[in-house]
């Protein structure tokens, strides 16, 4: 059976990860944009944070990251292709993943099985605690997949996984 320590366990390689694929990197380099489309690794990492936030919201916890910052990142946003208003740096992105990430150790830490059984609403439908973070734990880490090619597009094509 999959339990809560196992999921923190595994929120923890996650989050390795996120600093292994970024590490040796430039504000320069998360802003390169794939060709022909596609986001690029600045506006995938805050993508990645947005996603722990809502679930660290899901599991009834204040977030340590102020949600306003965010919102040059926001779903169906235009890409970021450069510095401007509201582009967080390299250093704030992996600062506020390190937060979130230690506030969600610590909330999963005080919850158990009948926390993940809760029935939910969610948009049309009823479903569990638990259904939901395991969909937003996918989400996550089809994101973190993409940080391997970003990096790659950073001219850092060493073998890390």
């Amino acid at each position: 059976m999959f339990t809560i320590p196992d999921f923190i366990r595994l929120l923890d390689i996650e989050h390795n990860l996120i600093h292994t694929q970024t590490e040796g990197l430039t504000q320069a380099d998360t802003l390169i944009q794939p060709q022909p489309s596609g986001n690029c690794m600045n506006w995938v990492l805050e993508h990645l944070l947005d996603n722990q936030i809502t679930l660290l919201t899901l599991l009834g916890a204040e977030t340590p990251v102020d949600p306003a910052l965010l919102e040059r990142y926001r779903r169906d946003s235009e890409p970021v292709t450069g510095e401007g208003p509201g582009v967080l740096t390299l250093e704030r992105l992996l600062d506020g993943h390190d937060r979130v990430q230690a506030a969600l150790a610590a909330r999963l830490g005080e919850l158990g099985d009948a926390d993940f059984a809760r029935e939910i609403e969610f948009r049309d439908r009823t479903i569990t605690v638990g259904w939901r973070v395991l969909f937003l734990n996918f989400h996550y880490t089809n994101h973190i997949g993409q940080l391997e090619l970003l990096r790659q597009m950073a001219g850092r094509g060493e073998k890390l996984i």
